[in-house]
C-alpha cells in the first residue's frame, strides 16, 4: 500500500473559453467504463474515483454535472475521452493525511445505470465492478431475484462463459465486467443445471448466509 499511488492514473479536464483555457489534472485512483467503437478512443464512463484539493473536484464535479468529457490515463491505459452522460451522481469526501494541513477532497462519479440497478432487468446487460465468481453469483442472485445458495458460483460463472455472456471492460482499479441476459434466460441455466445434476438442492431447508466482500476486496485490482 505504501506505493499505491504508483498505481493511480490520471483525469486531465480542459475548458476553454474565449478569453481562457483552463486545464485541471487530478489523480484517478478508479475507473469502469466502455470503450465506445466510433469514435474510436472515447468511453462511456460509468465510475470515476478522483483525489484532490477543493478548486479542482469542485471543478470537475461542475463539468460532470453539466455531461462534459474528460481524457483518462493510467500506466496501462492510453489516454481516452470520457463522459459519465446525462443523469451522472456525485458523491465527496474528504482524506486527511498525516503530515498535511488541509484534507484531500474525494470525488465519486457515477452514471445513471451504473446508479439505478433497477435498469438492469429490463436492459438485459448488468454492470458489476468486480469480476470474482462468487461476487458476480451473489450479485445477479439479488438483483433478479433468483433462488440459490453461494456453492453454485463455479457452476454459473462457467454458464456465462459457455453462453458467452460475460464482457470485461475498461477498469483502472478494478475488474469491471458487464453480464448479458435477464432473468428469463438465468432462470433456464438453472432449471438445466438441476435436471442435469451439475448443481444440487441443498438438503436442509432454511435461510441462506451469502458472503459479502469488503470494500478493498471488491476493488481489488486482482481478479480471481
Amino acid at each position: 500500500m505504501k506505493n499505491a499511488h504508483l498505481r493511480f492514473g490520471w483525469l486531465t479536464y480542459v475548458r476553454c473559453t474565449e478569453k481562457t483555457t483552463t486545464s485541471i489534472r487530478l489523480r484517478l485512483d478508479r475507473f469502469m467504463g466502455e470503450v465506445l467503437p466510433d469514435p474510436p478512443r472515447q468511453a462511456k464512463a460509468h465510475l470515476i474515483s478522483v483525489i484532490g484539493g477543493d478548486t479542482q473536484v469542485a471543478a470537475v464535479r461542475a463539468a460532470i454535472s453539466m455531461g462534459e468529457s474528460f481524457m483518462v490515463e493510467a500506466p496501462e491505459v492510453q489516454p481516452i475521452r470520457v463522459c459519465l452522460g446525462r443523469k451522472a451522481e456525485c458523491f465527496k469526501g474528504s482524506l486527511q493525511l498525516a503530515g498535511r494541513k488541509k484534507p484531500l477532497r474525494h470525488l465519486i462519479g457515477l452514471s445513471e445505470e451504473l446508479m439505478s440497478p433497477n435498469l438492469s432487468p429490463n436492459s438485459g446487460r448488468t454492470l458489476l465492478a468486480a469480476s470474482d465468481r462468487q461476487f458476480v453469483w451473489a450479485s445477479i442472485a439479488h438483483i433478479f431475484g433468483i433462488p440459490g445458495v453461494p456453492e453454485w458460483a463455479s457452476w454459473f460463472a462457467s454458464e456465462l462463459t459457455n453462453h458467452r455472456a460475460l464482457i470485461p471492460i475498461l477498469g483502472i482499479g478494478c475488474s469491471p465486467i458487464i453480464i448479458k441476459g435477464d432473468k428469463r434466460q438465468f432462470l433456464d441455466w438453472l432449471s438445466w443445471g438441476v435436471e442435469s445434476g451439475a448443481v444440487r438442492l441443498p438438503a436442509d431447508t432454511g435461510s441462506v448466509c451469502w458472503p459479502y466482500p469488503a470494500l478493498h476486496q471488491l476493488f481489488s485490482c486482482a481478479s480471481e
